[in-house]
């Protein structure tokens, strides 16, 4: 994580609080990861999402609605949904992650657990 100074971590740490809010009771088992990244005093939400799911991505958009609400001043949201269900996935997922669900994966014989 890059160095940032208290006011640009306060505003991060203040968009996280906002964003669990807005995530409350809208989280499904299909949800792998999400995460916030701040940026140019705006925020840029990603999901990942096992498979596709019109369900899913209406409860993502109920939580930028939720997350928007919650904002005290105008900022910029972006967001953007990876479907994918390759374990790397959640690796490739950028920015500070606010969730992520347990996974586990088969361990290939021969391979250290």
């Amino acid at each position: 994580m890059p160095a940032c100074d208290s006011a640009e971590l306060a505003f991060e740490n203040a968009r996280v609080l906002d964003l669990v809010q807005a995530m409350f009771g809208a989280i499904s088992p299909n949800m792998r990861a999400i995460s916030l990244e701040c940026v140019d005093g705006g925020v840029l939400l990603r999901f990942l999402l096992a498979e596709e799911s019109e369900v899913d991505r209406e409860e993502i958009d109920d939580i930028l609605f939720e997350f928007e609400a919650l904002q005290e001043r105008a900022i910029e949201i972006r967001s953007s949904v990876v479907v994918s269900s390759r374990p790397e996935a959640r690796v490739e997922l950028p920015g500070r992650w606010v969730f992520g669900r347990k996974e586990e994966y088969p361990v290939p014989p021969g391979g250290d657990a």
